[in-house]
């Protein structure tokens, strides 16, 4: 069963693969919007009703050529005003979306990243 992130406001799929390494992960957001932007490319592959919900899941894998991961996204069956968003796997890609920043080691001469930048779609 994947470990749930209470709402937080906004989904941090980097966070969320350091910390789901090789399982699941879900998170629960207050949104309008079902669909929410995690920086990634997703190809939806299916939509099934769900027992006791009025709202129906929908499943999506990352559309990046030989990446695995897949996501679930469905409405809170008990509160349809927070989207519940489960990811399976870690991306063995950078999001499209990340600006990278490097910096040069002096002593070595090689390059190290210093940061990241998520642009705004």
């Amino acid at each position: 069963e994947a470990a749930v992130v209470p709402d937080v406001g906004y989904c941090d799929h980097t966070r969320a693969s350091a910390v789901a390494a090789s399982g699941k992960i879900a998170f629960r957001t207050r949104s309008e919007e079902e669909i929410l932007d995690d920086g990634y490319k997703w190809r939806k592959y299916g939509k099934k009703s769900v027992k006791n919900s009025p709202n129906p899941r929908n499943y999506y894998r990352c559309s990046t050529e030989g990446c695995y991961v897949k996501k679930r996204v469905e409405r809170d069956k008990d509160d349809a005003n927070y989207v519940v968003t489960m990811y399976e796997g870690v991306h063995n890609h950078a999001s499209p979306g990340t600006v990278y920043y490097a910096a040069q080691d002096p002593a070595s001469g090689r390059f190290f990243v210093t940061g990241t930048h998520h642009l705004a779609p």
